[in-house]
């Protein structure tokens, strides 16, 4: 299964980054969801972002991408109000 990391301390989530190209962008994020995407034949949950005339395309399981959810709505609870 593909690893889903949630990091809640968004500020330090990534020191490794101020050593390498960072590219930024604007543009919209796009989710699709794939039916059997998974070898299991479960649901898979592929994630876009297009930057400088190319994308990025990273996949993970719904199960994952769902957790990650509930996880961020278990800590900020409020969210959704």
């Amino acid at each position: 299964m593909p690893a889903l990391t949630v990091k809640f301390d968004g500020d330090n989530a990534w020191p490794d980054l101020k050593y390498r190209p960072v590219q930024d962008t604007t543009q919209p994020i796009e989710v699709a969801v794939l039916e059997a995407g998974m070898a299991s034949g479960k649901p898979s949950v592929a994630i876009r972002i297009d930057i400088d005339g190319g994308s990025i395309i990273a996949q993970t399981s719904a199960q994952l991408f769902v957790q990650a959810g509930r996880m961020i709505h278990a800590r900020f609870p409020d969210l959704l109000d």
